[in-house]
């Protein structure tokens, strides 16, 4: 099980990192709270996932809580919504894998 908390970290913090990286260009349509759908899957993907994850390790669930709240806060604040589309869609291309290994 520790393995598995510790890919998780590492995938998350990959993903949280690559996404606050996106450049500026036009605004693509977004969701209604701001993120490109894409955005949205990765983020509730991960979520379920930690979730599931941390039931028994609160701690680990609220800190990733505390961590996803402020990026996408972050990420609702991009101007470039289409270099934030590709970077979610990429990110949860990336986790996709660790979705098995965790038993996600």
């Amino acid at each position: 099980m520790k393995s598995s908390r510790v890919l998780l970290s590492a995938v998350v913090a990959f993903s949280l990192l690559a996404l606050s990286g996106c450049g500026e260009k036009e605004p693509a349509k977004a969701a209604d709270n701001g993120l490109p759908a894409e955005c949205n899957e990765y983020v509730t993907t991960v979520t379920t996932c930690v979730n599931k994850l941390g039931k028994d390790n609160k701690a680990m669930a609220d800190q990733f809580k505390t961590q996803m709240d402020a990026a996408t806060e972050s990420w609702k604040q991009m101007s470039d919504k289409e270099a934030l589309k590709n970077s979610c869609k990429a990110a949860m291309d990336a986790f996709k894998p660790a979705l098995s290994q965790l038993g996600c």
